[in-house]
């Protein structure tokens, strides 16, 4: 077994050895890693800089990389030659430095005198290497062991004045106090950290099989992320993984509590060497997984950023990153752990106050999430429930519930089933659109019954119970039955109040109070912006943009639609159910106006997520899916099969979970069946949809749909007058209605009606600009050139709807006859001419005049070109 610590010169002395080049050479076969070899060439051999720092603490394979960079290197590179010094910090040792390396380099030495010095001896090597101008290397190791003063400037004057063709390589843990930044300056410095020799996914498994340790991918993945890929560390690791004899994922587990191996080269080699005051410093900031400036100060009283100077000065492995304009710091997984260890010996007391006041900052500094893990390490509960109390809703609301719901798991009984905790899970559920099991939820607390105390008082519950009940009933499509949303009277809790004035607001603008609606909805977005909640404000915003749509106002639904979707950019929610809805809702505005939508389509709106049963749903529920889909379905060749799945989205949405939304949308997929001559399956999924929703404008307009696909004119003309005589009927089905209307007179030979029925179409559209209908409406079009400058005002409207890019790309072809669409449904079968005549009962010449006849319409001369054209245009 291959010692645990051959991956430096310095963590474990006696497993390297050197030449007379003083090369190291190892008992092992160390791991080829071919990329920082070509790494090595490019910043020691190709860069115009000559000098190469690797800073990197003890076992990070520093040695190791270069004995193996430098073996590779021929003679013919360096024919000045090679030269490796290690520093031992010996006092005997760096006087003789300069001598040494010209004993390397086989240079006479230079007559020393009484003023001879450490620098002059740097200064005279310089001019030697210049004078002969030959290749040569220098490699340095362990130089963060040089510390005399007059040897550091001879070092720094030779690494400054050190001729072109020398090039110098410096390994240490940390900087040796020389003045770097003038190398800077010349451009003559390349830089090398821990993050760059650390190893790979792929080199941990190597390691890991050297060992006899088998790791699957996830595992492999948690033991890159716990070592870093710091290389004595995955070596180690390996070791002890391969020793044990559990499952890999129980040993894993087990690293987190540093075994005896990684305590012992930790402490020997990176702790030791601390004084006690840096030692508290790490132990108490170890307490966060990440820490601020700030947050240090309050761990230990002030002073964190002379410690945090000192830690960098010895470059300690910590890692930094910036969020929101603030630096975070991370210790090294390992070293934290160590030091967590050591805070348990500081006793309960010290540990806890640590943990509290780790967790009020965090909570000010916005990350709940986080404060709520170190609460949950708190004895005494009372901060935790008051953190409940404060911030709970609020995590749910900004998607944080699961982890909420996870800290919470392993609490007593008891406060899991507190009302309060139980209706966050309704909240939650909710908020992921998983409504079975929203509706789950809310039926186990209704059958639990009252509990004598809970979190918060009972107005709080009565609130939040009234607002997750109006947002259940909203998904489900049973908000008539709830009432006209009165608003429950205020808690005193901002982010229940809140979340109460956005849910009663939506239950307002559905009984057709929209004024009332909207200024509910606007106040909520004041309290949202207040309080820092992004989502909720975001759910206000496109609850207000769905409203517009409700009141008929599709250019300001649209408006407030797309200024929700940037919003949900801005602030990282573009997965959310809110702004899923906002994408369809500014989608559904385009599609009504006509606008022309890219060909990926509504992305956003099409977004799925994972529900609670483990199977995945769409992001803002089925009616968002199913907006965007016919939203998409404009730029796709595939009619037929967006026709199907829009038909079986419908479908499944009204055997589940039925919303407000769900009848506005059937006309729409009504007219995408019928364009693919699906008549049948429209009739079943208009049957369905009365069964569910009941009788409706959206039904009735359905209906007509239908009548008029099989010529039945009055009919359609007894199905639409009374939408046309109610000023209440929505705007895009009243264009609708009066098209049809339009058609029908039409059909039954009235043309002025009709001509009139068609202005009030153009009339009722305009002021909005709804194009749809007059895609949609067969023979529309037709009407449209029939009466062409006749509307007066509304002529220019007309023209606009006329020219439309879609009139042509949405084109159905509704001149092929009933018999040329008898016999078109026959070609799939390869069934042959005389075969369809004798099916048919005609003559086979009838049949082929026919086949001419689809060829014409359909602009193809042959049978499998008319089947590929009848297929995109939904005719097959």
């Amino acid at each position: 077994m291959t010692n645990p610590g051959t991956t430096g010169s310095s963590a474990h002395r006696g497993t390297a050895t050197g030449g007379r080049d003083g090369i190291p050479s190892f008992a092992f076969t160390p791991l080829a890693r071919t990329a920082h070899l070509k790494a090595l060439n490019r910043d020691a051999l190709d860069s115009d800089a000559n000098v190469l720092l690797i800073c990197s603490p003890v076992g990070t394979g520093k040695t190791v990389l270069l004995s193996q960079w430098t073996a590779r290197q021929s003679a013919r590179k360096f024919p000045g030659g090679v030269a490796w010094l290690t520093l031992s910090g010996a006092p005997h040792v760096t006087p003789n430095l300069w001598q040494r390396l010209r004993t390397m380099w086989d240079l006479p030495g230079p007559a020393r005198g009484p003023l001879t010095t450490p620098m002059s001896e740097a200064a005279d090597l310089a001019d030697a290497l210049a004078a002969r101008a030959q290749p040569a290397l220098l490699i340095i190791d362990d130089a963060h062991l040089a510390t005399d003063p007059v040897t550091l400037a001879g070092l720094e004057h030779f690494l400054l004045h050190a001729p072109a063709c020398v090039r110098t390589i410096v390994a240490a843990r940390f900087e040796p106090p020389i003045r770097w930044h003038l190398l800077d300056l010349s451009s003559q410095l390349r830089r090398w950290t821990g993050a760059d020799l650390a190893f790979s996914a792929a080199e941990t498994e190597q390691i890991c099989r050297q060992h006899g340790c088998e790791l699957d991918d996830s595992g492999i993945g948690l033991l890159t992320d716990l070592t870093r890929g710091w290389a004595a560390l995955v070596r180690i690791a390996a070791i002890f993984l391969a020793a044990r004899e559990e499952e890999p994922a129980t040993a894993l587990a087990a690293l987190a509590v540093p075994p005896t191996s990684i305590s012992d080269l930790l402490a020997g080699e990176l702790i030791s060497t601390l004084s006690p005051g840096l030692r508290l410093f790490l132990t108490y900031t170890s307490v966060p997984a990440e820490f601020t400036g700030p947050l240090a100060d309050d761990l230990v009283g002030g002073g964190a950023a002379q410690w945090m100077h000192e830690l960098t000065r010895q470059n300690y492995p910590i890692t930094s990153v910036t969020r929101g304009g603030t630096t975070w710091f991370a210790y090294h997984p390992l070293l934290r752990a160590y030091f967590q260890a050591e805070l348990n010996r500081l006793g309960p007391g010290v540990a806890e106050e640590l943990h509290l006041r780790t967790a009020l900052y965090l909570r000010s500094a916005g990350e709940p999430a986080l404060a709520l893990a170190h609460l949950l390490k708190v004895p005494h509960r009372a901060p935790l429930l008051d953190f409940l109390r404060e911030q709970a809703l609020a995590m749910i609301l900004d998607g944080q519930g699961e982890s909420l719901f996870d800290g919470l798991a392993g609490l007593d009984a008891r406060l899991l089933a507190d009302p309060f905790v139980r209706l966050l899970h309704v909240v939650d559920a909710l908020a992921r659109t998983d409504i079975a099991a929203a509706r789950a939820y809310r039926e186990a607390l209704e059958h639990r019954g009252a509990q004598a105390d809970s979190l918060v008082d009972q107005d709080t519950i009565t609130a939040l119970r009234d607002a997750v009940d109006i947002e259940l009933a909203l998904a489900t499509g049973t908000l008539a039955d709830l009432g006209g949303g009165e608003i429950s009277a205020a808690t005193g809790q901002p982010d229940v109040d809140c979340y109460l004035a956005v849910e009663s607001a939506t239950a307002r603008f559905a009984h057709g109070d929209l004024p009332e609606a909207e200024q509910r909805l606007r106040a909520a977005i004041a309290v949202a912006d207040v309080r820092a909640h992004p989502r909720l404000r975001l759910r206000a915003s496109t609850r207000l943009a769905m409203a517009a749509g409700l009141a008929g106002s599709l250019t300001l639904m649209r408006q407030r639609a797309d200024s929700a979707v940037h919003f949900a950019r801005e602030h990282d929610l573009g997965h959310t159910a809110e702004a899923a809805n906002a994408a369809a809702l500014a989608a559904l505005g385009g599609y009504l106006q006509g606008a022309i939508r890219e060909s990926d389509g509504p992305t956003m709106a099409l977004a799925e997520q994972q529900l609670l049963d483990g199977s995945t749903g769409p992001a803002g529920g089925w009616p968002t899916y199913l907006v965007a889909t016919l939203a998409a379905s404009d730029n796709t060749d595939d009619h037929s099969r967006d026709a199907e799945l829009l038909r079986h989205g419908f479908s499944r949405l009204l055997d589940t979970h039925p919303t407000m939304m769900s009848g506005g949308l059937i006309p729409f997929i009504v007219w995408r069946l019928l364009a693919v001559r699906e008549t049948y399956e429209a009739q079943l999924l208009v049957d369905q949809a009365r069964a569910v929703l009941g009788e409706s404008p959206d039904i009735a307009v359905s209906q007509a749909a239908l009548e008029s696909a099989a010529h039945r004119s009055r009919v359609v003309l007894d199905l639409v007058q009374p939408l046309l005589a109610d000023p209440a009927t929505h705007t895009v089905l009243a264009v609708t209605a009066w098209l049809l209307h339009a058609r029908a007179h039409d059909e039954l030979g009235g043309k002025v009606q009709a001509r009139q029925s068609l202005a009030n179409a153009l009339r009722t559209g305009a002021p909005e600009q709804i194009v749809r209908p007059f895609l949609d409406v067969p023979g529309a079009l037709t009407l449209l050139d029939a009466f062409a400058e006749s509307f007066g005002q509304h002529n220019a409207f007309a023209s606009t709807i006329r020219r439309h890019p879609l009139v042509n790309r949405l084109s159905r072809h509704p001149t092929l006859t009933d018999t040329e669409l008898k016999v078109l449904r026959q070609l799939p079968s390869a069934r042959t001419t005389q075969q369809i005549a004798e099916d048919l009962g005609v003559s086979i010449n009838t049949v082929k005049t026919h086949l001419r006849g689809i060829y014409a319409k359909l602009g193809t001369n042959s049978r499998m070109q008319v089947m590929v054209v009848a297929r995109r245009s939904g005719l097959l």
